[in-house]
């Protein structure tokens, strides 16, 4: 029930970019057909996570902030409940979401996961945080990388309203995965690196839709 709902839900939405916004997708062959998996994202907008669903061929789950779970009504809820997303207080460790994140990848599921941590007011991808890398690491997932375009120009980051015919494109690339260096010791400056050798992939699709 739960999948017919978010799979009859990226349909409606599919139509509704490709009509709206003239929606592309590339390279989403890149994206695994079973296994766990992360698609990190450059993120612009707020619609990103709605635009990723509806480029990937696999059903995602992502988190959200914790406020929007409580702020918005019981329906609300229940509604980004049921498209696969699930809390994370941000500004703290939530080790409970992130062992969730964790236990899902590990069971199969694809997750989306923006490296940056906050959205790009200047439409520049931004430097990485680590937390992408951790993720696949300990539930030993490979990386997708993804660039979105345009969904700033639909949605702007202080703005509530939407832009219709502003064209949208989501590339993906291909997969990447965590290996550690010979030290243990090490562990964290390996999370760094492999971080920047996703935002590094991230910004080398930017170019190919330059």
């Amino acid at each position: 029930m739960k999948n017919s709902f978010y799979l009859f839900c990226r349909l409606m939405l599919f139509i509704k970019l490709k009509t709206l916004f003239f929606f592309k997708v590339k390279g989403s062959g890149f994206v695994p057909p079973k296994g766990g998996c992360i698609i990190a994202s450059n993120h612009l907008s707020y619609l990103d996570p709605i635009v990723l669903a509806v480029a990937s061929p696999r059903i995602l789950s992502f988190m959200a902030k914790k406020e929007l779970f409580s702020e918005h009504g019981k329906f609300f809820k229940w509604i980004i409940t049921a498209l696969n997303a699930f809390p994370l207080e941000r500004g703290t460790a939530d080790l409970k979401a992130i062992r969730f994140a964790i236990n899902k990848l590990k069971n199969g599921h694809c997750l989306i996961v923006f490296p940056e941590g906050t959205r790009s007011t200047s439409g520049e991808v931004k430097d990485p945080e680590s937390g992408v890398s951790m993720l696949a690491a300990k539930a030993n997932v490979p990386v997708i990388p993804a660039f979105i375009t345009g969904s700033d120009k639909a949605l702007p980051a202080k703005s509530k309203k939407i832009s219709f015919f502003s064209p949208m494109s989501v590339r993906f690339g291909k997969a990447l995965t965590f290996k550690p260096g010979a030290s243990r010791n090490d562990l964290k400056d390996d999370y760094q690196k492999f971080s920047k050798q996703i935002i590094d992939q991230i910004r080398i699709l930017e170019d190919f839709n330059g």
